[in-house]
């Protein structure tokens, strides 16, 4: 994959993401609660985090930032091989590009 189609890609991937967040939204109870948990821990943790000297602190969040950079290439790499996974299976089911 070239590098302006794998931009590309990842632009589909993220729009798509943010429609797939926005109907978790909509269609998930659940969901919302544990999004607004974690806002309220968030309060907790930053009271934490301010009780640490300076550097501790960023180091604390850095990896913290770190993590979700990490996870999010690993949901879009999910997101990629999944829609090959897809196109794999209809191509094998001879489904792709035939009329009905």
């Amino acid at each position: 994959m070239s590098e302006s189609e794998y931009r590309l890609m990842k632009e589909i991937i993220g729009s798509r993401t943010e429609f797939a967040i926005l109907n978790l939204r909509d269609s998930n109870p659940r969901y919302n609660e544990v999004h607004k948990s974690q806002e309220e821990k968030w309060e907790s943790i930053k009271a934490i985090l301010f009780k640490l000297e300076k550097e501790d602190r960023l180091s604390v969040t850095r990896y913290y930032e770190d993590e979700v950079h990490k996870s999010c290439f690993e949901l879009d790499e999910s997101y990629l091989q999944g829609i090959k996974d897809c196109l794999g299976v209809l191509g094998f089911f001879d489904l792709i590009g035939k009329r009905r």
